[in-house]
Order: C-alpha cells, then sequence, then structure tokens
C-alpha cells in the first residue's frame, strides 16, 4: 500500500498535533486519553465476553495435558476450533506425531 498522499497527511497531522499541544493545555489530551483508554478497556470486555467459551475449552485442555505429566500444546483441530490459520500448518501435525511417540522430540535449550 504505497500511498504517498496518506503518509503526507499523517505527518501533517502529527505536526499539528505537536502544535496545538505545546500552545494549549493539558486538558484536551488527558481527556482524549481518558476516551481512548475507556474505549480500549470496553472493546476488550466485549472480546472477553465473546470468547470466554473457547478460552474455557483451551484452558481445560491445557490443564488436562498437565496432569497427565506432557508438556501442554496447543491443537485447535482436537478442541473443534476453526480458522485457527497459525496453529493450522504443519507444524501443528508435527506436534500431535510428536505426542503419539512416532517422532523423536527434539531438545529444547
Amino acid at each position: 500500500m504505497n500511498r504517498p498522499w496518506l503518509t503526507l497527511l499523517l505527518k501533517a497531522g502529527i505536526i499539528v498535533a505537536t502544535v496545538y499541544g505545546t500552545v494549549k493545555t493539558a486538558d484536551l489530551a488527558w481527556g482524549l486519553g481518558d476516551l481512548g483508554v475507556g474505549l480500549m478497556a470496553w472493546l476488550n470486555i466485549i472480546a472477553i465476553l465473546l470468547m470466554h467459551k473457547v478460552a474455557y475449552k483451551c484452558l481445560k485442555d491445557y490443564e488436562q495435558q498437565q496432569d497427565e505429566g506432557k508438556d501442554p500444546v496447543f491443537h485447535p483441530e482436537k478442541l473443534g476450533i476453526k480458522n485457527a490459520d497459525y496453529w493450522g500448518t504443519s507444524t501443528s501435525e508435527e506436534n500431535l506425531t510428536i505426542e503419539k511417540g512416532e517422532l523423536q522430540q527434539p531438545q529444547r535449550r
């Protein structure tokens, strides 16, 4: 995404905000900061509420693996979690193979 006008607009906005911040009192800056932190907190609370079932499922799996004396490894496919792209690679399949004892586990340093 190469848009030089967008970069120029961002630079101009930063300069204007800096000049404004040096001339005016900090009340607006603190007010905007409070607004931003409050908004971020509410968005995180909503995300936690939406993800709580999946999170508990993962926690139970983690604790079960620990109770079995294993080094816990996350397998989204075992938990029925879809679209976990980061873990859906061959690494996840290799981890399952290692757990079954079919491959020698690499030494950790």
